[in-house]
């Protein structure tokens, strides 16, 4: 009974073994296996062309940012200590290397964009100077004052002390206007009183409304001036009563900067005097006279 059963199947096995086997194995699937691989390859590329990466390669190379320097090998420096030469990224950011890790002190060495050229050198002329001896200024003067020509009562008959204030205006370092008064002995008369014969001083007072100063332009601590100007006089006699006229001022002067707002001069000052003659007694109607002033000046400018 078994052996009727596996009888079929052995001979159904036996057939599946012979002949087809060779039959399949001498098909060209090989050749046609070799061929498709062949077509499914991609063309050669140009030895000269570099390979083209993909972004989602893993061995496509990394932006030049993103990569690490390798820091330089430790130099000795001038000193004799040991330096470690960092360099920076391309981005310009600055690359710290752990002290840990060399052993030294990291150096640090950011881009830094170059110096822009100097501008261009400005003129001296154009360069705008400021004020910076005042504009205003007040002048004290002392000095002596004599006769040097003319009629009396106009011209003086004594030497004396005299003295003045002035107020001026610089207009720039060469032009200043200003205005003054100043006073002085003038004459001496001998009267009588009670019988008793005693001296008396006449007295002479010049009022200056306007008068012109010329500077010489220089930037130096001492600067040389010249005065021009004129006003009115008043003289009041030893015998009583006064006269009116009129006087025009000129003057060479220098002035010497002590401090940035205060200074000396020193002034040679002539003055021409006219008197308008009221009085009975006197020898001439109009007396023109002449005098001149040494003075020394001390000036408070802001």
């Amino acid at each position: 009974m078994t052996t009727l059963i596996l009888s079929p199947l052995i001979a159904a096995l036996t057939a599946f073994s012979s002949a087809p086997e060779t039959v399949v194995a001498q098909e060209p699937v090989a050749e046609t296996s070799t061929v498709v691989a062949q077509e499914s390859m991609p063309a050669p590329v140009a030895p000269s062309s570099p390979p083209i990466a993909s972004e989602t390669s893993p061995t496509a190379p990394l932006p030049a940012s993103e990569v690490a320097p390798v820091p330089e090998a430790p130099a000795p420096s001038d000193t004799g200590e040991t330096v470690l030469i960092v360099p920076a990224t391309a981005a310009g950011a600055e690359v710290v290397v752990p002290a840990a890790d060399v052993g030294v002190e990291p150096v640090y060495h950011p881009v830094v964009d170059p110096i822009p050229p100097p501008p261009t050198p400005a003129s001296r002329s154009d360069i705008r100077r400021g004020p910076w001896r005042g504009r205003w200024w007040m002048a004290m003067r002392v000095g002596i004052t004599g006769p040097l020509g003319g009629q009396v009562p106009a011209r003086p008959s004594i030497g004396s002390l005299t003295g003045g204030l002035d107020l001026g205006y610089r207009f720039s370092n060469w032009l200043g206007v200003g205005t003054g008064i100043s006073g002085q002995l003038h004459d001496r008369a001998e009267v009588t009183e009670n019988g008793e014969k005693r001296n008396r001083y006449g007295d002479m007072l010049f009022w200056d409304p306007l008068y012109l100063r010329v500077f010489m332009p220089l930037r130096r601590r001492v600067q040389p001036f010249v005065e021009v100007g004129g006003g009115l006089a008043a003289y009041q006699r030893p015998e009583g009563g006064y006269l009116v006229g009129g006087q025009l001022r000129s003057a060479l002067g220098l002035e010497g900067w002590v401090t940035s707002n205060m200074t000396l001069g020193l002034i040679g000052n002539y003055r021409l005097t006219r008197l308008r003659q009221r009085f009975a007694d006197a020898p001439t109607e109009h007396p023109v006279g002449h005098s001149y002033q040494i003075l020394g000046e001390l000036g408070l400018h802001w």
